[in-house]
């Protein structure tokens, strides 16, 4: 048998811990983690992730584990500082996450058999308000500045129609999540709050939510103003996994794909957020928002 050279033993030395580490991937040791916004209800998503997790390791045969956040702001920290190899992230919180968090897409939700969402004015029925011209002078409630629906995209959309919000409303106020909105509008602290639809029409949006407010209350609402359609929230893979483990990711974003063409995939899914299923995703999709969020920013 030739002898080997002591350099090259030691090189074996030093490759074995790193072979032994790239192997733990998806194993109890080194579970694949997954990113999740809590927002207004971080108990119900932590559950409901788990669930997601679940599935995702009875179908890949990865071990998963679920790391929940209470924003999109926290969970961008999160991807930066390594902690998540894959997240669901908000458009604002993708293009956001991209330029500082190194991400890259690979699939969008699905509502309503479309890769695509609203954000919505809304108001009480009975408040006399029916469109734009009716909310002059009148107290607007957005969600947050991180938030694409209840911040970015109204915001874009009123200046689009000729309206500075800091002039014509006589006052604005950031509730900080969809579901405080919702409660600004009906105990009557704001008269109309910025919020996300499901379809065009404004049959399902986060004021059909049981977990945000009961059937009672939610018919006492409206949308009067509906935004250009906004691409579907996405599922991001951290730029080091998919380039150390294109297959696993590879795994991870064909599992979750089909995961909708199965009963119970589509009942968690929709459970977790609303979702239908996952598409094919690219950057380019999200143009839109980048150019929303940029002429925000500047105004």
């Amino acid at each position: 048998m030739p002898r080997l050279s002591a350099r090259f033993i030691l090189f074996l030395i030093l490759l074995l811990p790193a072979v032994a580490a790239s192997a733990q991937d998806g194993t109890i040791d080194r579970p694949i983690r997954i990113g999740f916004n809590g927002g207004d209800s971080p108990g119900i998503i932590q559950s409901k992730a788990g669930t997601f997790c679940a599935f995702l390791e009875e179908r890949s045969k990865l071990i998963c584990e679920p790391v929940v956040v209470e924003s999109y702001s926290q969970l961008i920290r999160t991807i930066a500082e390594g902690k998540v190899d894959f997240a669901f992230l908000s458009p604002l919180g993708y293009i956001t996450a991209a330029k500082v968090a190194h991400v890259e897409l690979l699939l969008k939700s699905v509502r309503g058999g479309q890769p695509y969402y609203w954000s919505v004015l809304l108001v009480l029925k009975d408040s006399g308000i029916t469109n734009l011209n009716d909310l002059k002078g009148k107290r607007l409630a957005f969600t947050h500045l991180g938030s694409t629906s209840g911040y970015v995209i109204p915001m874009s959309s009123l200046l689009a129609q000729g309206i500075d919000p800091d002039r014509y409303f006589s006052e604005i106020t950031y509730a900080g999540g969809h579901q405080s909105v919702i409660r600004q509008i009906l105990d009557g602290t704001v008269d109309v709050g910025a919020t996300f639809a499901d379809d065009p029409k404004g049959k399902v949006g986060s004021w059909t939510s049981e977990e945000f407010l009961d059937k009672r209350d939610a018919r006492r609402l409206t949308p009067i103003f509906f935004s250009d359609r906004i691409p579907g929230d996405t599922f991001i893979v951290t730029r080091t996994m998919n380039k150390d483990r294109p297959r696993l990711a590879s795994l991870i974003k064909h599992t979750l794909m089909i995961m909708g063409d199965s009963r119970p995939g589509q009942v968690i899914l929709r459970d977790l957020y609303n979702i239908d299923s996952l598409t094919e995703a690219v950057d380019a999709d999200y143009d839109p928002v980048r150019e929303a969020f940029e002429g925000v920013r500047s105004r």
